[in-house]
């Protein structure tokens, strides 16, 4: 690997071999790149003049060449469940959201969410429902953070607030670490018990030069297991990610079992054809004990019937597959006129993949009263194109 010159370095989406490049071309120790690594990314150091372990001219040299900052906490909007969702600003202005999602000592696991049949617990006053959920989330052993990477999304899926805001730029590395760090810091977290999922704002199989580093980086403190990539179908980047000799939990946004249908609801499916990405996903490599995660967002009326489930269960005929129904989250202002479907809905669709011997289960997706579920996140407050996306329309 060639030397890696500051003009070129992103600092915290450096690698540790990357470090080590860049200190040598600075005729220094190879290890001093590793100990900078180990303090960014182990110990949470937040500037080099909190990196003790070397000389104090390094730490003014990098301060002055390679300055090192995390976005800046925009807002923050805190949920009953004890959620938050976070406007982070980076420096050139673009505000992207990421999620807090608490777990519980049960053992929630990433992409596992309380069942959305199940009515949940009344609290005696929201503020007294939000001070139990932190609460509750500070002694938890897990906790998941939702991370964006795109500043806003091309793949203009019809049900996602996000992509009716339009396109925006990729993320470096750097800056998708940094959203996480910025959101462990506000909730005063570390690596312990941390979950990872790529599913905020962007597409990540769209940005593989910022998102596959960051993976990298990622697995350096916490096993690939509680690292979810969720994608819409891009094809092309699946062999690329599948190729990492490590690799995370793969999630692929399905949400019909028909071109035409998914054609209207994800309009990517015209470039990205549903047998193409049923290709892709039968190519995908597994280790023992992992399946890929189908999200499936149910609307009323669209594609919430026994019949679209039983289709669906024939689409996913011998891929190793766990289904995660998402209800709808509603948005009245940028999904006009979509609609969640009932509970009798909801309970008829899983019981027709249940008797296809399918798993599925159903996301009650963390944050709705903040806008920070599954397709509220949008950064952006006005949409480009002022077209309202209603239902059936492509």
């Amino acid at each position: 690997m060639s030397a890696v010159s500051p003009a070129e370095a992103d600092p915290l989406g450096l690698p540790s071999s990357g470090w080590e490049d860049l200190v040598a071309s600075w005729n220094l120790p190879r290890y001093r790149g590793r100990q900078i690594f180990e303090a960014l990314h182990g110990r949470g150091a937040r500037s080099y003049e909190a990196i003790h372990e070397i000389p104090a001219d390094l730490r003014e040299r990098l301060s002055r060449q390679l300055p090192l900052t995390l976005p800046q906490v925009a807002r923050r909007e805190a949920a009953s469940d004890g959620s938050a969702k976070y406007g982070l600003r980076f420096s050139d202005g673009a505000l992207v959201e990421a999620v807090f999602m608490p777990g519980d000592r049960a053992g929630a696991r990433v992409n596992e969410f309380a069942d959305a049949r199940v009515a949940p617990v009344a609290a005696a006053s929201p503020e007294s429902q939000v001070l139990a959920a932190r609460e509750a989330s500070r002694s938890s052993e897990r906790f998941t953070v939702c991370l964006s990477s795109q500043t806003g999304c091309a793949v203009d899926c019809a049900f996602c607030v996000t992509g009716r805001l339009g396109a925006g730029r990729n993320l470096s590395a750097g800056e998708i670490l940094g959203q996480l760090y910025a959101v462990l810091d506000a909730e005063g977290r570390s690596w312990d018990g941390l979950r990872v999922v790529f599913m905020g704002m962007g597409e990540p199989f769209l940005n593989p030069r910022g998102v596959l580093p960051a993976l990298d980086i990622l697995f350096e403190r916490i096993s690939p297991r509680r690292v979810t990539v969720s994608t819409s179908g891009i094809t092309p980047a699946f062999a690329e990610f599948a190729a990492r000799p490590r690799r995370p939990n793969l999630a692929v946004s399905v949400n019909a079992a028909d071109e035409e249908t998914r054609t209207k609801l994800m309009p990517i499916t015209r470039t990205h054809s549903l047998a193409s990405l049923l290709a892709a996903m039968k190519a995908w490599p597994l280790e023992p004990r992992r399946r890929i995660t189908v999200e499936y967002v149910l609307i009323a009326g669209i594609n919430d019937a026994p019949a679209d489930a039983g289709r669906l269960a024939r689409l996913l005929s011998g891929i190793p597959a766990k289904i995660n129904v998402i209800p709808l989250n509603e948005d009245p202002d940028y999904l006009p006129g979509w609609k969640r479907p009932d509970e009798a809905a909801i309970e008829g669709f899983v019981e027709r993949l249940a008797a296809s011997h399918l798993t599925a289960t159903v996301r009650r997706s963390k944050g709705p009263d903040a806008r920070a579920a599954c397709g509220q996140l949008k950064g952006r407050t006005e949409d480009p194109r002022r077209v309202p996306r209603r239902p059936g329309s492509c």
